[in-house]
Parts: structure tokens; C-alpha cells; sequence
């Protein structure tokens, strides 16, 4: 007789970081990468027009958050490695000189670094692009850009993103 397996989660997820969350209206563009950029980071324009780069201490044009990329052609991007995140991070993300797909206006799942409350402002933290409730000096407030769902340090979290008015984030 037949030995079950039953070692796996009966559910998945509710998602993963960078997963866009529903078909309503969202406005997906896209940049090319000057460096690796993770899943679920906000974008600043990069070196030139139509080129892309997490934020840095000085302000920058926001541009939208990096959106989860399930297929890669020959392995084209970076796969998420939580064993060795030297490989671009845990997450996994897009290489140099990639073409990366942004949210500038939807829904989006991020892994909140300090928490968040409905409601709540969204800041960048400057040179990871990693997402926060906190308005701790230093970091880049994302205007028009609001947590939709709770979450503790470190949790998912549903992020509404509304970067068509395309706005300088500055500490």
C-alpha cells in the first residue's frame, strides 16, 4: 500500500511580495534597470529617460513599485534565495539592464519592513526601495500611495499605488 504525502501546506499564501493583487485598474509601464532591483521596491528614474533605479538619499522622480515576475526566459532574472540573499536579495528580483515592469497606478502586495495601518502613508527607505509605515528621517514619502490592509514588521501587506502624477520623493 501506498504511503500518502501529506508534508505540504493544505492553502497557499495569501500572496508573495510584488504580486499584483487584482484586475481592477492598474497601469503597468515599464523601465530598464541601471542596477538589480528587487520585487516589491519603489522605482526612481535611473541614469536617462525610460531607465530605472532604487531610491537614493537625494530626491528623485518616483516612477511605481516593482512587480513580481513569475517566468523568465534562461533565467533572466534573480530567483529569490533565502539561504544565499547575496544573489540580489531573498525575494528574488531583475537584473542589470532588465526591463522591469512597475505598478505606477493598482494594488500591489509589499513586505512591510517597520509595519503598516489601514490607511497609512507609505514611505521608501532610500537605497533598498523597501517599503514602511515609519516617517523616520531619511525616508521617501510616496504621495498618493496608502496601505489598504495591516500588517506587522516583516508581513505582506496591500499597498494602493497612484504614481500617474509623477512625483519628486525627497526625504
Amino acid at each position: 500500500m501506498a504511503t500518502a504525502i501529506d508534508t505540504f501546506g493544505q492553502y497557499a499564501g495569501k500572496a508573495f511580495e510584488g504580486q499584483i493583487n487584482d484586475l481592477s485598474m492598474a497601469d503597468i509601464t515599464t523601465v530598464v534597470a541601471d542596477l538589480a532591483i528587487p520585487f516589491a521596491r519603489a522605482v526612481v528614474v535611473g541614469s536617462a529617460a525610460k531607465r530605472g533605479k532604487l531610491p537614493v538619499a537625494t530626491a528623485a522622480l518616483f516612477l511605481g513599485i516593482s512587480v513580481r515576475k513569475t517566468v523568465g526566459v534562461s533565467s533572466s532574472y534573480i530567483t529569490g534565495d533565502a539561504s544565499n540573499p547575496t544573489n540580489g536579495n531573498a525575494v528574488g528580483g531583475y537584473r542589470l539592464g532588465e526591463e522591469v515592469s512597475l505598478v505606477s497606478h493598482g494594488r500591489i502586495w509589499v513586505k512591510t519592513v517597520d509595519g503598516a495601518t489601514v490607511g497609512a502613508q507609505v514611505y521608501a527607505k532610500p537605497t533598498t526601495g523597501e517599503l514602511t509605515n515609519a516617517s523616520t528621517a531619511g525616508n521617501h514619502v510616496l504621495d498618493g500611495c496608502t496601505f489598504l490592509t495591516a500588517a506587522a514588521a516583516g508581513e505582506l501587506a496591500l499597498v494602493q499605488v497612484k504614481a500617474i502624477k509623477q512625483t519628486t520623493i525627497a526625504a
